[in-house]
């Protein structure tokens, strides 16, 4: 895969966020992607996943070096994970739209002449709202928010009970109530935030190319013909099935309403 030297510079590795953490595994990582060995830098940033644990940073730089490998799949679970972490990234955001556009794009080309959407349905207005608010602001912000004017109106406490001038009691009175609500506001957005981060509704496909079918077993006279996604398109989850052992073997998943049906689990990363 070709990428222009802009796009190269928008997954270059980010060095500045690193050096929070930095470790020698992750100073391998970041040799061995800056010299072209993706497959190395994949294994050691995985390495430091899994003795660290994941950090926006960390996904990020994974996400680009899968990128670089053309494997979309593990690129746009990456950049999904790390986006959950850190919503307002603008280089995770950038990379997470450029690759949308690469799935979209694959997505269509396995239409076969037939103009079906390939995107999610678009959300409605409570929706929308929903999504700027817990998905994209994150729920430390919202509790950052919180704590502040509440220490606001902890100081118009203080200007009401202990000023007598009657314009400033009223200030301290009036500025109380505003300042006290917005922060139960904020508190409920930080909530919603920590919910959605938790929430486990949605996927990506990991395998190059999935058909979807109408029920949970592999045999090949129920694949639906109209449903095959490829690998880095993100789903919503809409419920599973487990095997015996209880392990999840089978997902019922939804693009929009021309793509609706059962996926193997093995084929699936949940965000």
């Amino acid at each position: 895969m070709k990428i222009s030297k802009r796009l190269s510079l928008i997954i270059s590795v980010n060095l500045f966020y690193l050096t929070l953490f930095a470790t020698p595994s992750v100073s391998v990582a970041d040799s061995a992607y800056n010299a072209g060995n993706y497959l190395q830098a994949i294994e050691e940033y995985n390495a430091v996943a899994e003795e660290f644990g994941i950090s926006a940073p960390l996904l990020y730089n994974l996400g680009n070096a899968y990128l670089q490998q053309d494997d979309y799949g593990n690129a746009m679970l990456c950049y999904q994970k790390a986006k959950k972490l850190d919503p307002s990234n603008k280089l995770i955001n950038r990379n997470l739209n450029y690759l949308s556009g690469k799935v979209e794009d694959a997505n269509k080309a396995e239409q076969k002449g037939k103009r079906k959407k390939v995107t999610e349905d678009s959300p409605n207005f409570f929706q929308s709202i929903h999504a700027s608010v817990a998905e994209d602001t994150s729920s430390n912000t919202w509790a950052g928010w919180a704590a502040a004017t509440f220490l606001l109106f902890s100081g118009c406490v203080c200007l009401y009970l202990f000023t007598s001038n009657v314009l400033m009691r009223k200030t301290g009175f009036f500025g109380g109530i505003i300042l006290i609500g917005i922060s139960i506001i904020c508190l409920v957005c930080a909530y919603s935030g920590a919910a959605s981060y938790e929430n486990k509704d949605y996927g990506v496909i990991l395998t190059f190319k999935v058909p979807l079918i109408t029920e949970p077993d592999n045999s090949t006279d129920k694949v639906n013909n109209e449903g095959v996604l490829t690998r880095g398109t993100k789903i919503r989850i809409i419920s599973e099935e487990t095997d015996a052992e209880g392990n999840v073997s089978w997902y019922k998943v939804r693009l929009n309403s021309d793509y609706i049906g059962w996926v193997p689990a093995k084929d699936i990363g949940v965000i």
